[in-house]
């Protein structure tokens, strides 16, 4: 297949997952379109994109939103999430397809010691990792399905990565700066403000936690 054909079947198995989810049949506007390329030059995943989609759906049905979702942009957050996930599953933590339900216990254990291996040895970091490490505690404490557990772990990720890089030494920050502006080269120019701001993000948490050789905060 042709590049033209691959990037025509990627948006196009994108705009079936979002017409899927929605419900109801729908056009992709420009912006949606747009939208789609910058993942595409980014090397974004169509798995990343169908299963970002199904979680910004899934979320939204939980909190029993109304009304119908008219743009893919609403998926944004979750397609990078989903992406991120991908990447550290694939680097660190082989590629299983088990249906297993995760043994919660041992999952929030393992996850704390990670957390108390990195603080020993970087003890100026002390403070977002205790933090963390508390909130890992009253998870298991809290009798949460391991789907509501992972939910948890998915904002905690986000908010120990964000913390341990204001906590990071103006030095060390600088250059991690460095590493995801040399990650972005080339992709971020094609990318709105919005989109270039969700993306640095997401490189930057997954910097954070490569650094520091911490896993992704999950029980998969």
């Amino acid at each position: 297949m042709s590049a033209t054909g691959e990037d025509r079947a990627y948006y196009e198995a994108a705009e079936a997952a979002f017409i899927r989810r929605r419900g109801t049949p729908f056009l992709l506007s420009p912006p949606d379109f747009a939208l789609l390329k910058e993942w595409r030059a980014h090397g974004v995943p169509i798995e990343a994109v169908e299963a970002g989609i199904d979680e910004a759906f899934s979320r939204r049905e939980e909190r029993g939103a109304v009304g119908r979702v008219n743009s893919l942009s609403y998926c944004r957050d979750a397609v990078l999430e989903a992406w991120e996930r991908r990447a550290e599953t694939a680097r660190g933590r082989g590629e299983g397809t088990g249906a297993v339900e995760p043994d919660v216990a041992a999952g929030l254990a393992g996850l704390e010691a990670a957390l108390s291996a990195t603080r020993a040895g970087r003890p100026d970091l002390a403070k977002p990792l205790d933090a963390a490490r508390g909130a890992l505690s009253r998870l298991a404490a809290s009798g949460k399905t391991a789907e509501e557990v992972e939910a948890s772990l998915a904002r905690l990720d986000r908010r120990l990565a964000r913390s341990l890089y204001e906590a990071l030494p103006e030095a060390e920050r600088a250059g991690l700066d460095r590493e995801v502006r040399e990650q972005l080269s080339g992709a971020i120019e094609r990318m709105d403000a919005a989109a270039a701001e969700k993306t640095t993000k997401a490189l930057t948490r997954r910097s954070v936690r490569e650094r520091l050789a911490l896993p992704r905060l999950s029980l998969l």
